[in-house]
Formats: structure tokens, C-alpha cells, sequence
């Protein structure tokens, strides 16, 4: 079973994904993080080459991952469910997980990371793309994980109960 944690950037996906893994003995996979295995960082790819171009490699190499048949939390690049063929292939093999997290918590972790979409843009700018962006999370999640406090092992600890606890067996194709 694969579950796929989609959300914001700066949302805890990587963080609280990986160590609600480890707490219940489950592969940890970051799709941003395979990336930059094979191509480079997700920054670099965007400016050699673009968005598009980083959006194709990230389809391709998701359809990969979702091969496994592993018990796997699969931490998603925050844009990667705005391409409907991820829609696809998310649906088919995994089930996703909603990392809602709240707006201050996401503001706060972003003055420490290179998020190649944010350059440039104004905290506004910011604010607008976290709204645009959430209904089409809200869309794509068979669950949803509110985060709404920085105690980060209290966030773990429930994300690892909520992830062991889920019932389904993921949508096959």
C-alpha cells in the first residue's frame, strides 16, 4: 500500500512523512527528492529548463515509484498533483493523504527553504497560490490530516496512527 501526502509546499510532507514511516516500519519515498537523484534539484531544473519540463520528469518518475508493492509513505512535490495524468496514476496505486496544514505554520517553514516557485513573489502572491492551490488537494485526498499546531512530534505521532489505521488498500486500476 502506498500512501501518497500531498499538500502546500513547506507542509510538512518530507518532515513528518518520513518519521511517521519510520514510527510504523513503512518505506519513505520523496518524489522531490528522487528527482534531484537523477536531474538535479528541483531548483536548478526549473531554471534550466522550466516548469513544464521539470512537471514531465516529476510524471515520469512518479509512475516509477508507484510501482513498488511496499508498505511506502510517498512524499509528493507540492505541484505535483496540479497535472490530471498524476491524478491518474495517484488513483490507481495509491491512496492520498491531504497534509492541510495551516497557513502560519507553512509561512513560518518557508523563510527556510529554496522553493523555486517563490522566487519573486510577494508574501500576497504566496497567500494566493496556498488558496488557489487547495481546493485541488481537497480533490484529490481520499483523507485528510489537518495540521494545526508546531508540536511536531504530536503531528508525527498522529500522522503514524492515521496512516497504520487507514483502511483502504490504496485505488487499483
Amino acid at each position: 500500500m502506498i500512501i501518497a501526502l500531498t499538500g502546500f509546499m513547506a507542509s510538512g510532507k518530507t518532515t513528518f512523512g518520513r518519521a511517521a514511516a519510520e514510527r510504523i516500519g513503512w518505506d519513505f519515498v520523496d518524489l522531490d527528492q528522487v528527482v534531484e537523484a537523477r536531474y538535479g534539484t528541483p531548483a536548478e531544473i526549473f531554471s534550466a529548463c522550466g516548469e513544464a519540463f521539470f512537471r514531465e520528469l516529476e510524471t515520469r518518475l512518479l509512475e516509477e515509484v508507484l510501482q513498488s508493492e511496499r508498505n511506502t509513505v510517498l512524499a509528493l512535490g507540492g505541484g505535483t498533483v496540479l497535472r490530471d495524468e498524476n491524478l491518474r496514476l495517484l488513483r490507481q496505486r495509491s491512496a492520498v493523504l491531504w497534509l492541510d496544514t495551516a497557513y502560519d505554520i507553512i509561512l513560518s517553514e518557508l523563510g527556510n527553504a529554496d522553493r523555486p516557485l517563490l522566487h519573486g513573489r510577494s508574501p500576497a502572491q504566496i497567500r494566493a497560490l496556498y488558496d488557489e492551490r487547495r481546493p485541488r488537494y481537497a480533490a484529490v485526498a481520499d483523507f485528510v490530516f489537518p495540521v494545526v499546531t508546531d508540536d511536531y512530534e504530536q503531528v508525527i505521532t498522529d500522522l503514524a496512527a492515521a496512516i497504520a489505521a487507514y483502511p483502504g488498500r490504496g485505488r487499483k486500476g
